[in-house]
């Protein structure tokens, strides 16, 4: 071959590479847009040719933008599509842009995991606080906006005052002060604490539940540094408060256990006047002590004497023991206190300062630390026909027999009986007292401002302004008394009937083997708050009139509705609506804080049986019924308070 037909050839081989050779061709992408226009996946891709630009963010902005979507290029489904392409995998369906959706106004609220029906545990973070977020609207691809559906003002949770809990101001975590259950209350987060001090300060009661609110099991070693923020420095329970959360975890229900407790002073024996007499005092119906000596308050029988006899004698008191409260503190022991004793009528000091002595002849009157000897009435038997009935303007009767049936003695101090009072009529200013016993027959009354005492008392009808003692049997009697009724010496026994008092019952058994119905129980009533009862109503009324007049609407409501020219009279009116709203819940407030205490009060009073109580007794108390089913021994009936119910323990 020649030359020249080789230079030919070369060039015919340069002419076909130049006509096969790629054209420069820039990745192009085509784009599908979701029915509602939200989003943009790439629908088809065709990659460069030749020295064309390759896929790139760049090239990708400006397709979009050739396409006429707007909205900002997704960064994450655009880093994932240049993955794939440099793979050689398929690009197809990757969304490469999204528009901006409508954001709808959002409370301020806790964002969390946990059950917040469970109690949270000091140290818990137990959720993030999120802020509240206005409504904006949205655009989408093509620039349309779309408003948000709910454009209400949002409303900004905060921490309240005394939240028992901490706020991370930077990540909005919220975390637990003490052990207790998270509240919102008013837009407020707080935590309500389960761990409360009683009103003595003498224990410390919580609720303990199976799990904590993360569903984690904890133990009572958990309130301990609780305790010790509270000042509390008694030892914790543990055997009583893990007692409580296993049952709790076994039973799914809440338990309540006293965690920590006082210990209760040793009284003190207060100084006390011994009678001299002991030929009186061995018969009389009082209360006996362990060491055999008869308190003077409840001695039975008012004694006769006369000029010069020894009355009695003070003996000092005898100190108590401190006990201790849950802070740590001391608590003074009650009682140990000196008895100081006035000198009354027809009675005189001797010379060692503590023994009194009778200047004339009549009953012994002590009451209010003065010792008198009173001017007495005193018959030679029974008052009867003999006798016709007795009225005093003063002093005091002396009966040495029986009051019979039909007949009234009525003294302004005190009526004393040799043997018994049978179906009369009986009024004393001071004390009653009956050697024998109150035989009624269900007819006449006995009424006393003073002390009743007594060794049984049948079918009767008794009123008492002080204390009741009935030494033996109170059977099928009508009794009211504003202080104590007892039955304790001997058998002791309350069997038929009703038996009241407004602050303790107390009696060695109570109904019989027979069933027979007793009604025994605690009448402590409620002091009325009249004023703010009536100014309860008083605002009551003039809601109900305001409401009537405008409606019950919130106060945004009312006002959009109101014509301009009547505006600030709404203004006006919605103001004092407010205003009356909060008063009554004042109000409100006030009345349940009088009836918290009225039922604590009723905490301190109650129903003792020493030996036995027999079916068919009822027991009352703060409006509340127990009805006995069976024979129980050694029990004692109170109300709780928290409860609003009675409940029985053991003595």
């Amino acid at each position: 071959m020649t030359e020249q037909d080789n230079s030919s050839q070369k060039t015919k081989l340069r002419n076909m590479e130049k006509r096969t050779a790629p054209e420069d061709r820039n990745a192009t992408l085509e784009f599908k847009l979701t029915h509602d226009k939200m989003a943009a996946f790439i629908s088809a891709y065709t990659p460069a040719e030749g020295n064309g630009s390759t896929l790139s963010l760049e090239l990708m902005k400006a397709e979009l933008e050739r396409s006429g979507i707007r909205g900002e290029l997704d960064h994450d489904g655009a880093m994932f599509a240049l993955k794939r392409s440099a793979e050689g995998k398929s690009i197809i369906n990757v969304a490469l842009v999204r528009a901006l959706y409508p954001q709808n106004a959002v409370d301020g609220q806790i964002i969390t995991d946990a059950d917040l029906n469970f109690p949270v545990l000091p140290g818990m973070e137990f959720g993030r606080l999120s802020e509240a977020v206005p409504a904006s609207p949205g655009k989408n691809l093509y620039g349309e906006e779309i408003p948000a559906e709910d454009t209400h003002t949002p409303t900004p949770l905060d921490l309240a005052p005394d939240s028992n809990c901490s706020l991370d101001a930077e990540t909005g975590k919220l975390t637990a002060k003490t052990y207790g259950l998270v509240r919102i209350t008013d837009h407020q987060v707080s935590i309500e604490p389960l761990i409360i001090i009683s009103s003595d300060m003498m224990s410390v009661k919580t609720r303990l539940y199976p799990y904590d609110c993360f569903s984690m099991r904890y133990d009572l070693g958990s309130m301990e540094k609780v305790l010790e923020g509270m000042g509390i420095t008694r030892p914790l329970q543990h055997v009583v408060g893990q007692t409580a959360i296993k049952k709790a975890r076994e039973t799914g229900e809440v338990q309540e256990a006293v965690i920590v407790t006082g210990t209760e002073p040793i009284p003190g024996q207060d100084g006390y006047f011994e009678y001299a007499r002991e030929d009186k005092a061995a018969t009389s119906i009082g209360t006996t002590g362990e060491d055999d000596r008869v308190d003077f308050k409840d001695r039975g029988v008012h004694p006769m004497v006369g000029p010069g006899d020894v009355i009695g004698k003070i003996h000092p008191p005898v100190e108590g023991k401190s006990g201790e409260d849950v802070y740590g503190r001391l608590t003074p022991p009650p009682g140990g206190n000196p008895l100081e004793i006035k000198t009354g009528a027809h009675v005189a000091p001797m010379p060692d300062g503590i023994t009194y002595k009778a200047t004339s002849t009549g009953i012994v009157h002590f009451q209010d630390n003065t010792l008198a000897v009173k001017d007495v009435l005193e018959t030679k038997g029974d008052v009867d026909y003999s006798t016709g009935n007795i009225k005093l303007e003063k002093g005091s009767v002396h009966v040495n027999g029986s009051i019979r049936e039909g007949f009234t003695v009525e003294a302004p101090a005190h009526v004393v009986v040799a043997d018994s009072i049978e179906g009369s009529k009986v009024t004393a200013g001071g004390d009653v007292e009956v050697k024998g016993g109150l035989v009624m027959a269900g007819k006449g009354v006995v009424k006393a401002a003073g002390i009743i005492t007594a060794q049984f008392a049948s079918n009767a009808h008794i009123e008492c302004g002080d204390e009741i003692i009935i030494k033996h049997e109170i059977s099928n009697c009508l009794i009211r008394c504003k202080g104590p009724v007892s039955a304790l010496g001997g058998k002791g026994i309350i069997q038929g009937g009703v038996v009241t008092s407004e602050v303790s019952i107390e009696a060695n058994e109570i109904g019989s083997e027979i069933g027979v119905k007793t009604v025994v129980g605690i009448t402590a009533k409620q002091k009325p708050n009249t004023k703010l009862s009536q100014e309860r109503d008083a605002l009551r009324a003039r809601l109900l009139k305001i409401n009537s007049a405008i409606g019950q609407g919130d106060d945004e409501s009312i006002l959009k509705g109101t014509p301009p020219a009547k505006l600030e009279q709404m203004k006006q009116i919605l103001m004092l609506r407010g205003r009356i709203k909060i008063k009554l819940k004042e109000i409100r407030k006030q009345l349940s804080k009088e009836l918290n205490d009225y039922y604590k009060s009723l905490e301190r009073l109650s129903i003792r049986v020493h030996r036995k109580i027999h079916p068919g007794v009822e027991i009352k108390i703060g409006g509340k019924t127990v009805q006995i089913s069976k024979p129980t021994a050694r029990m004692k009936f109170r109300f709780d308070a928290d409860e609003r119910t009675i409940i029985a323990t053991k003595l």
